[in-house]
């Protein structure tokens, strides 16, 4: 059955007919749905056993070792407690989930002792010490991913405790732990005024350490770190373009970056444009080349467009990136101002200032229309504002044109800031 289906929707690209499944699977034999369901349902639940048995990050079931201590079975508790004590041992990573089945096996020893009268080596300091550090681990992830989630559509969600476990795993006894090192330097980026030197630790260590996290979480933090690098850059801080690429090369060479084999639209982007800030355009179209294929079907060749002609205005060819704008129709917040803005940078270079101001004005309707626009919205407008007072600038007024220098410096988030000063 399984093959039949896979041969209809995948190959075929047809829906599946019952009868005809049911024909070539029971041949000579007279249709009976109910036979066709039941045969369906044992597909299904096959298929998600196998799928719930891929995803689990051990082979380590608690429950086999607790059927034999309800039983008694004194011999095959003890042989499989050894066991699965050994291969927790040998298990590859240490993040939160390796503590936290510590803490169960060494709550099933608990339980077994303690039920036997072994009351002198019963393992409460051991069970608080693994419950502990998953608690903190556990903690500390959510933390970040709430912290960062915040960044993007500005909720305000409370994370109870937050103050209290950050204490806890800065104690040196718990900073000893790889896994809450990490965290806590991941968490230090989102403090109200954090500094070079933490994201520096946050990068040497994640290095040092990303080996100890299964893939989606390792992923998870190296994008924290870039994401910091991003707002940094945002703010004008060129200094960490370096840094991030860097970040994306080691996330690309390792796969971290990519999810099914696929590559984010978004991380796609942010990697051009990095790479185009820092000149180095033959590795930027090598890269979009390679990674072409690894984009989502549905707006990959509006992100390859739109990268390309980023390519095409550095190197000045103003017709070439216009013609590239002209083929991008994604709906995507980000692309769509990432074109905008190329397209408005063209204008003003080429002199065609009427062209820029019936831009800007459109641009305006459009970011006003939008909803969760997040933190970018306050730099597109920063960006509209000062190009607009610009273009609008009388001729020979050195005061006025000083005056406007004085607000493209002093104005953040403005990413476009280098490209307003050249203007002059």
């Amino acid at each position: 059955m399984f093959e039949e289906l896979v041969q209809a929707i995948h190959y075929l690209g047809v829906e599946p007919n019952a009868e005809s499944i049911h024909k070539r699977i029971f041949p000579g034999q007279t249709y009976q749905a109910q036979r066709l369901r039941q045969h369906c349902h044992y597909l299904l639940r096959a298929t998600e056993s196998w799928l719930s048995h891929s995803h689990k990050e051990t082979a380590i079931d608690l429950s086999l070792l607790r059927s034999y201590r309800e039983r008694q079975l004194g011999k095959l508790f003890e042989q499989t407690y050894r066991r699965f004590l050994t291969a927790l041992e040998q298990y590859s990573f240490r993040n939160a989930e390796y503590y936290l089945k510590r803490w169960e096996l060494a709550r099933e020893r608990y339980a077994w002792d303690s039920v036997r009268g072994r009351t002198a080596n019963l393992n409460l300091e051991e069970q608080e010490y693994f419950l502990q550090i998953a608690t903190l681990g556990l903690k500390l992830r959510q933390a970040c991913l709430t912290k960062a989630e915040q960044q993007v559509s500005s909720q305000q969600i409370a994370v109870p405790m937050l103050a209290e476990i950050s204490l806890q795993a800065q104690k040196e006894e718990y900073q000893a732990i790889p896994m809450l090192q990490l965290y806590t330097l991941a968490l230090s980026l989102y403090n109200p005024q954090p500094d070079e030197e933490s994201f520096q630790a946050f990068t040497q260590t994640f290095d040092q350490q990303a080996h100890i996290f299964p893939a989606p979480e390792a992923r998870d933090l190296l994008l924290l770190g870039i994401n910091y690098g991003i707002r940094r850059i945002n703010a004008g801080q060129e200094q960490y373009l370096r840094a991030c690429l860097t970040l994306f090369q080691r996330g690309l060479s390792n796969e971290l970056l990519l999810e099914q084999r696929r590559l984010n639209a978004l991380t796609y982007n942010n990697i051009a444009g990095i790479a185009i800030r820092l000149g180095e355009l033959n590795w930027a179209i090598g890269f979009l080349d390679t990674y072409r294929p690894k984009l989502d079907a549905r707006s990959r060749e509006a992100v390859y467009s739109l990268n390309r002609a980023r390519i095409a205005y550095t190197q000045q060819d103003y017709k070439t990136a216009l013609q590239s704008l002209s083929t991008i129709n994604d709906r995507d917040l980000i692309h769509q101002m990432s074109a905008r803005i190329l397209q408005l940078k063209i204008y003003v270079d080429t002199e065609e200032f009427d062209f820029a101001l019936n831009h800007i004005r459109n641009t305006r309707t459009y970011l006003k229309r939008r909803k969760n626009k997040g933190y970018h919205a306050q730099n597109y407008t920063n960006i509209l504002r000062l190009t607009e007072a610009w273009c609008k600038l009388p001729p020979y007024d050195r005061k006025a044109l000083q005056d406007w220098y004085g607000q493209v410096q002093e104005t953040t988030p403005l990413t476009e800031r280098e490209w307003l000063l050249r203007l002059g």
